[in-house]
């Protein structure tokens, strides 16, 4: 426990804050944390990000590029530097790989009272752990590991190895307000600023271009559909490693003039609006509790999304989105298919995956239960 009228102190360390899901989620719950009892300071071994730097705009404090080239040795001694004058009682560090490996290691020479860990991923693809043999030895040291999710949970105590009993559950949420339902004047209003036919349909994905998140998938199954005399309008909301792999794939799939690379957006409850349907057909590895997908189901977007991970926990098949085996072109065409010829059952869709969201993924409970678990690790 901190003496009467002292501040807790939470050094958050991460590599950068970009426009993630995991990072808007910690973004959120930082400046949710009771300022009147928690003193939170951010430390980036690179960059700030986007992210980032509108916590420093809010009145964070903290630093960024404590990592001055790839492979730098010293960046630990200054993060430990950092943390000293800082004082934390937690560290608690993003699974960035090098921010969870350093951050912990320099959490420890600095004398926190605990280390934590948020995860939020699985084992990328072809790797069979997230976690490297430094990483997991650290945990010897780690007073708690977040999973967002029961299946994640799972996942870290099976496949990685983590104890039990050092994993605590805090699922992502999501701040309402950022996400407002779209009435009909205003769907067609976002197509405008877009330079969208508002008699095109329109089909949304938001996630970086990574192998895992399977776009090729979406460009199979647009092809498909104009095949079948529908040519759908795809906006790719991301950036990344793929993007002239996948560009020429669209062209090669006949499909490049329907795609559009729209790189890191900031405008993403607009392109909801602007979408006739939200898809993520990540492969079987990756998904915890998708923040592109809780995002959409606010927004009242329809969600067609691979049956993996936490996911099925958001979409109900039928109910709430759809769910398609992963990566699976022809199951995703099929249910765009369906979306587009059938408007009641998407607005029933629709209330009810905006109802879901509502009643079990807020933001402000997500921080709450953040906050209570910094006071109990703090406390043991």
């Amino acid at each position: 426990m901190t003496a009467a009228g002292t501040l807790a102190r939470i050094a958050v360390v991460a590599s950068t804050f970009g426009v993630g899901g995991a990072e808007r989620v910690t973004a959120d719950v930082v400046r949710r944390l009771d300022r009147a009892r928690f003193d939170t300071r951010l430390f980036f071994l690179h960059d700030a990000g986007v992210i980032g730097r509108d916590l420093f705009r809010d009145g964070f404090s903290g630093c960024e590029r404590i990592m001055k080239h790839r492979g730098d040795r010293l960046a630990a001694l200054r993060l430990v530097s950092h943390l000293r004058s800082f004082r934390p009682h937690v560290v608690f560090c993003l699974d960035h790989h090098d921010a969870m490996t350093i951050g912990r290691l320099a959490g420890l020479a600095a004398g926190a009272r605990a280390l934590v860990v948020a995860s939020h991923a699985t084992g990328l693809v072809g790797k069979k752990r997230a976690f490297g043999a430094l990483d997991r030895l650290l945990m010897e040291f780690t007073r708690r590991v977040v999973a967002v999710s029961a299946a994640h949970a799972r996942y870290l105590a099976e496949t990685e190895g983590i104890e039990r009993g050092r994993i605590t559950v805090i699922e992502n949420g999501v701040d309402l307000s950022l996400w407002p339902l779209a009435s009909p004047e205003e769907k067609r209003a976002a197509r405008r600023a877009l330079g969208i036919d508002n008699g095109r349909p329109v089909v949304l994905m938001v996630a970086a271009l990574r192998p895992e998140k399977a776009h090729e998938a979406l460009l199979a199954a647009a092809a498909r559909l104009k095949e079948e005399g529908r040519r759908t309008r795809v906006l790719l909301a991301g950036d990344g490693e793929r993007r002239a792999a996948l560009e020429a794939l669209a062209e090669s799939l006949g499909v490049r003039a329907d795609v559009e690379f729209l790189g890191i957006r900031r405008d993403v409850a607009r392109l909801l609006h602007a979408a006739d349907a939200v898809v993520l057909p990540s492969h079987g590895v990756v998904e915890t509790l998708p923040l592109a997908v809780l995002e959409a189901m606010a927004a009242g977007t329809p969600v067609i999304a691979s049956a993996v991970g936490s996911v099925p926990d958001l979409v109900h098949d039928g109910v709430t989105g759809f769910l398609i085996p992963p990566a699976d072109a022809v199951s995703l065409a099929n249910r765009i298919g369906y979306i587009l010829d059938n408007d009641e059952q998407a607005d029933a869709m629709r209330n009810r995956a905006r109802a879901w969201v509502a009643g079990r993924y807020s933001i402000e409970s997500t921080a709450a239960r953040y906050q209570a678990l910094f006071e109990e690790v703090m406390a043991a």
